[in-house]
């Protein structure tokens, strides 16, 4: 902690950029959550934690992985094996990494082989804005949903005729990267192109002697365009496409000592994703009635090497077919009425299958699973006093064809006071989560087990807050106590004879509890400071600590724009304690835990607006060089220096 101070006071007298979520910067009026909903809402109305990133916050504090961004956001874990192209999960609220639903685009883009999503493979270049809705979000979205939601949105057109932008950026560990990105807007519609690549000589995260370093290569293309066929009628269509070949080492699972966890190895590991989606939304009865037609697909091939031999080749499908209605009840257009009421009908259906021969010990392992599942919601949401007051309900059910079906339900609440400057805002809900294609079915090459009579795992939750604003909205807090409860969660059980894990529900409850806190102050003298905090007690149904879950993470950020606007410097700090892993050594072979060091660390910038179009960038990553871990056995990255431009035209 004495470490974690003197870091604070440098970022302190240094900066950090303006505050990212909602929770940690005064509240626009106009300010829409896109995914809270069948149906947008204002930020204000909206009674479920959420906080928010948006592309100016990702500019000015220089990152280039989404999952930096989300690194101390309320109630955000991250854990990350080594550099920005080991495994990245993020767990939301003390939930699983498998229980954060993550849309692109409104696209789902986790594997269904393991029901998470690898956020090593999302860029920053082309990103509009992040939402990270927090509690059970599957009366709205489903399973996968049940810690939260993340909904990323890209960027498209926003002025009419053609427009651009480009940057490049050069680093220590022979890293560099850069991004074109090319729209055009018209009265008719809009269509919006980017590339990005970033790719990073890496270090070796074994930290063994004389071991190799770990390099990362990423490739993202991304496409969005909508057509307007006359007032009431929009076509619209997205495609992406991200190519990834990332190093990692060796983990030996039953080492001696924990420096043999991870050993120094050549392992590559190739990921080639492709998400595409076409829509149509109709307008009728003078915008008192919306229409939504969806369809959208992603294939997510994976392969891992071993020195070139090819070790799990699979691939996975998600199909997905659903209408949506959204219906005026007081006579307004739907965009800004007061009272709604939507409905949703989705069909959805999920593959995974074995493309080598050569690496599964079964032949029937080739054949392709499936499974397939319908989902039908409705939602009604209101405000009264004055929109003082909305009221958000949301209930769903799901027809599963390998499970058992699931009901869930959500309700949001939010009341601003007549002082203007207190809201309150309180939810509850239950989530629901069918297991992995890998926990279904197993994997090659047969280490894992598949149990086709896993029940789905289910959760309720609810939170309360208040949100505070002082100083004209110069300054706001906002707290938020939160308690949720997993029943049948699924584990897993290692037969020491043959080496292989089977998958199982678990008796009992597994309880997660804790705080969030949120703080900001912008002086409008061009100083800005920022600072959460997360307090997080989770437990399994055996009482013990659940993992790669800090008890404590702090963050906090301050920027300055000097009086010549047009040179920002900026600093963050983020100091996590209280954070455990299993112990995979030979003592305990995963059944007991062991406590990682804590750590602080510390990233500056500097950027400068040359002119109109141009800016220059500079960055230091891990600035006092931290030695720390966010998982056990995998050396974080050290002290980095980074330096760029970025051109728009």
């Amino acid at each position: 902690m004495k470490h974690a101070l003197y870091a604070l006071g440098a970022t302190t007298m240094l900066v950090a950029a303006p505050a990212l979520a909602q929770d940690s910067e005064p509240v626009q009026l106009d300010e829409i959550i896109v995914g809270g909903g069948l149906t947008p809402i204002e930020a204000e109305r909206y009674g479920h934690a959420v906080s928010v990133v948006t592309a100016k916050d990702i500019a000015e504090r220089q990152i280039k992985h989404a999952a930096d961004a989300l690194r101390a956001l309320p109630g955000v874990s991250v854990s990350q094996t080594g550099n920005p192209g080991g495994l990245t999960t993020v767990r939301l609220r003390g939930a699983e990494a498998n229980h954060t639903l993550v849309l692109i685009d409104g696209i789902e883009v986790s594997n269904p082989a393991s029901g998470a999503y690898d956020f090593a493979n999302l860029l920053t270049d082309d990103i509009e804005r992040i939402e990270v809705l927090r509690g059970p979000q599957s009366s709205v979205f489903g399973s996968n949903a049940m810690g939260g939601v993340i909904n990323v949105i890209t960027k498209g057109a926003t002025e009419p005729g053609f427009s651009g932008s480009a940057n490049a950026e050069v680093g220590t560990l022979h890293s560099g990267g850069g991004k074109l990105s090319l729209r055009y807007g018209g009265e008719t519609g809009n269509l919006s192109f980017s590339a990005a690549r970033r790719v990073t000589g890496g270090y070796d995260i074994s930290d063994s002697d004389g071991g190799n370093d770990d390099s990362d290569a990423n490739t993202t293309l991304n496409a969005k365009g909508e057509i307007n066929l006359g007032e009431d009628i929009t076509l619209g269509a997205t495609l992406r496409h991200v190519e990834r070949n990332s190093d990692y080492d060796q983990f030996n699972f039953g080492a001696a000592t924990v420096e043999d966890l991870v050993t120094d190895a050549d392992l590559q590991s190739e990921v080639n994703d492709f998400f595409g989606s076409a829509f149509a939304n109709i307008d009728s009865f003078d915008g008192r009635f919306r229409s939504e037609l969806s369809f959208n697909r992603g294939i997510m091939d994976s392969r891992d090497t071993d020195a070139g031999q090819a070790t799990s080749d699979t691939t996975s499908t998600r199909t997905r077919l659903a209408y949506r209605g959204s219906v005026s009840l007081d006579g307004a257009d739907v965009d800004s009425a007061a009272q709604i009421v939507s409905f949703l009908v989705e069909s959805k259906e999920e593959t995974f299958q074995n493309n080598d021969a050569s690496l599964v010990y079964d032949p029937a392992m080739m054949d392709e699973e499936k499974r397939r599942l319908y989902g039908y919601v409705v939602e009604y949401r209101g405000s009264f006093f004055d929109d003082a007051f909305t009221l958000q309900a949301t209930a769903r059910h799901d027809d599963n064809d390998d499970f058992e079906d699931t009901d869930t339900w959500s309700l949001g609440l939010s009341y601003l006071l007549p002082n203007q400057t207190t809201r309150l805002h309180a939810s509850a809900g239950t989530g629901t989560q069918n297991p992995t294609m890998y926990e279904q079915f197993g994997y090659n090459p047969g280490t894992w087990v598949g149990n086709p009579d896993l029940k789905p795992e289910s959760s309720k939750g609810w939170d309360v807050g208040i949100e505070q604003r002082f100083l004209n909205d110069m300054a706001v807090i906002d707290v938020t106590y939160f308690r949720s409860e997993l029943t049948d969660e699924i584990s897993s059980t290692y037969d020491y004879d043959t080496g292989e894990s089977t998958p199982f529900n678990e008796d009992g409850t597994s309880d997660r509890h804790g705080v969030e806190f949120s703080a900001a102050l912008d002086l409008n003298n061009g100083l800005t400071l920022g600072l959460d905090y997360t307090w997080l007690d989770a437990t399994d149904p055996d009482g013990d600590v659940e993992v790669r879950r800090p008890k404590n993470e702090l963050g906090l950020r301050a920027s300055y724009l000097l009086p010549n606007d047009k040179t920002l410097i900026g600093a963050d700090l983020r100091y996590i304690s209280g954070n455990w892993d299993f112990d995979y050594t030979t003592a305990s072979f995963g059944v007991d835990r062991v406590e990682l060091d804590d750590y602080t660390v510390v990233n500056v910038t500097a950027q400068h607006q040359v002119n109109d179009s141009l800016v220059l960038t500079a960055r230091i990553e891990n600035l006092f060089d931290e030695n720390y871990q966010e998982m056990l056995g995998y050396l974080a990255p050290p002290r980095t220096f980074y330096a760029g431009l970025n051109a728009s035209f």
